[in-house]
């Protein structure tokens, strides 16, 4: 099922009003029509405070159910089978904040039992509350693996809530992982992707810059024979540095490319990754980095198992070692004639991805060039600066990685089209720069 959200319309994320008729008790007074058009969230709440709340209740916070019909909440998102409420969702208006401070725990959860029922036939059996991802934690340390810290569970069974240095932990359990809550959505031509909302983040958002890799929205170049100058996109592979779920990974896949390498520290998103590929149908082949870069098993034990279904290589570990580790395999697999060059590069990370570009050019093929996609959150009035900077910057990495001895020529970098992808804070825009690279 698609996800719904209906705090703004989406072609791909249906928003519908559901009108409820039917009629419920009402505590000392007569049976009560719900109001038409009413979405499912609204009837729930409303249905509850026709079956528990009196009149009398209701008329010392200055309501009644008349009126609050008019005044509810509307929006929510769902991730089946997730209900996902905005975090002002019990702060507002001020009659319905202060109606739901009252209520005790037995109240709130008979209240969130009638909202889940009303969204039933939607397959929603969990509820909670969303929250902005915090940049740093507790501690001001750098929430380097972006956990939704702020997700606040209000109905149904997500399963044992893990200490934070565990629930952090870049490598789960088995248990751990068989334990935890899990939810999916379906995006962009029927792509599936899952993860665990206590301990994953999922940005829907992302949504526009999924459809440009798949042709679907505004300008991608390096994926069409022409623009390979004779490649096929089925010969190519892509590095992601910051693979995640799969948000970027999927829609290489889909798109047809042999293979995507990636690069994800969080092992409860390497998960959400390797369900992901199950569920479309891609083979996935998850790699534990040690930390000191080495692989479990061994660089060579990998080399000899990489199958061609094997459409996502996925590397768990700190992506400080990809340029190596991949150069390595490069130089192994070049022997067997099983190597596809890497011609895209996507670099996902914000607010800012600067820490991979380095990485990012030694990878990018020397002979044939490609494309670097440069995530960067930037002030709207320095989208252009951002542009010239980070082509200068790349001009001295390319330079100083990739020039031979006997060479005098230059790389040409170059920047066609820049993406802004959705606001990030007021007056700042996700931007993704698409960085030409060519020898």
């Amino acid at each position: 099922m698609d996800s719904h959200d209906h705090s703004e319309k989406n072609p791909e994320e249906p928003n519908e009003d559901y009108q409820n008729e039917k009629r419920f008790g009402h505590v000392g007074s007569k049976h009560r029509r719900l109001p038409k058009n009413m979405n499912p969230l609204q009837a729930g709440i409303q249905n509850y405070v026709n079956r528990h709340l009196s009149p009398e209740l209701l008329s010392s916070y200055n309501l009644s159910s008349e009126s609050l019909a008019f005044s509810l909440p509307k929006r929510y998102t769902i991730y089946q089978p997730l209900l996902l409420l905005p975090a002002n969702f019990f702060s507002s208006p001020p009659g319905w904040s202060a109606l739901y401070t009252s209520l005790d725990n037995d109240q709130r959860q008979a209240l969130y039992a009638s909202i889940a029922t009303s969204f039933s036939r939607m397959g929603v059996t969990h509820i909670a509350i969303n929250a902005p991802i915090a940049l740093t934690d507790d501690s001001g340390n750098e929430n380097r693996m972006r956990s939704p810290t702020g997700l606040v569970p209000l109905y149904g069974d997500f399963g044992p809530r893990l200490q934070p240095c565990h629930a952090g932990s870049e490598r789960p359990s088995t248990s751990d992982l068989e334990a935890a809550f899990w939810v999916r959505a379906v995006q962009n031509s029927g792509i599936v992707q899952i993860w665990a909302p206590l301990y994953t983040m999922f940005s829907r958002g992302n949504i526009t810059e999924k459809a440009r890799i798949l042709g679907q929205g505004a300008r991608f170049d390096g994926l069409d024979e022409q623009s390979l100058k004779g490649d096929k996109v089925q010969d190519i592979s892509v590095v992601d540095m910051y693979a995640g779920i799969g948000y970027f990974v999927f829609s290489y896949l889909k798109r047809g490319v042999k293979r995507v390498w990636g690069w994800e520290i969080n092992g409860w998103s390497v998960e959400g990754l390797r369900r992901g590929c199950i569920e479309n149908g891609w083979g996935c082949k998850v790699v534990r980095v040690n930390d000191d870069g080495t692989l479990e098993g061994g660089l060579q034990e990998l080399v000899d198992g990489i199958q061609d279904t094997d459409r996502v290589i996925v590397f768990h570990g700190d992506n400080r070692f990809a340029a190596n580790t991949i150069e390595a395999m490069k130089r192994m697999m070049e022997d067997k004639e099983a190597w596809s060059s890497v011609r895209h590069i996507n670099l996902g990370l914000l607010p800012t991805s600067r820490p991979a570009w380095e990485s990012a050019c030694r990878l990018l093929d020397r002979r044939k060039g490609g494309w670097i996609h440069v995530h960067e959150n930037v002030d709207i009035r320095q989208i252009d600066q951002m542009k010239e900077e980070i082509i200068r910057e790349f001009r001295r990495q390319i330079a100083a990685v990739h020039r031979e001895p006997d060479s005098s020529s230059e790389a040409i970098v170059q920047c066609h089209h820049i993406e802004q992808v959705k606001t990030y804070a007021p007056g700042i825009m996700h931007c993704v720069f698409d960085i030409d690279i060519s020898f």
